[in-house]
């Protein structure tokens, strides 16, 4: 290792959130629910049940990420228990709350943020919206750098608009001096989990 470089790590604790929308043929549905009869439980039950893929026999669908054939969101959510810790060489530089990265409360933003918003996610006829919500340490990255700089972090947030009363705001993607961020370490526990179907 250059001893010129930081090793810089960052970590994500808090609430975690997995968002999986997906759509199927009309007899992979039946299939679905034939399968959940079967399991004597509701599909929603089904759907997070590992025996529930096995008794399915269907390649293509092994646990509940797999039916994200539409679209699938990961990401910290916007929760008082959600921040950002930053180390260099080990030692611990900074602290961010999730809310400070909307910078709805300064003049000039403090951090750079992307937002996207993915409106109206409606469900059409055969088709399901699984959320998982977890929390711990939901996502370590890190890698190194001559001289860190908080002007080269940027931080893309999400805010999916689903069939709930309010909008999920995720923490999706971190960049650093223009390359994605990868994850190689979470330590979570699941707390809550649910589908919504049409």
């Amino acid at each position: 290792m250059n001893t010129s470089l930081q090793s810089i790590k960052i970590n994500l604790f808090g609430v975690g959130c997995s968002v999986i929308i997906g759509q199927f043929e009309e007899s992979i549905w039946l299939k679905f629910q034939k399968v959940a009869k079967v399991m004597r439980c509701s599909l929603e039950e089904a759907v997070f049940d590992d025996s529930f893929y096995k008794q399915l026999g269907l390649k293509d669908y092994q646990s509940f990420v797999d039916l994200g054939n539409e679209q699938a969101y990961k990401g910290l959510i916007n929760d008082n228990k959600s921040l950002i810790e930053i180390r260099i060489n080990n030692r611990q530089k900074r602290k961010i709350l999730f809310k400070e990265l909307l910078n709805e409360t300064v003049l000039f933003p403090v951090f750079q943020t992307t937002i996207s918003r993915i409106e109206n996610l409606t469900l059409i006829p055969n088709s399901l919206l699984a959320i998982e919500k977890e929390i711990g340490t939901f996502a370590s990255y890190k890698f190194e750098a001559e001289s860190f700089s908080l002007d080269k972090l940027s931080f893309v947030i999400t805010i999916l608009s689903i069939q709930k009363p309010s909008d999920l705001v995720l923490l999706t993607k971190i960049t650093y001096d223009g390359h994605e961020l990868m994850t190689n370490q979470s330590d979570t526990v699941v707390t809550e989990r649910y589908c919504l179907f049409n």
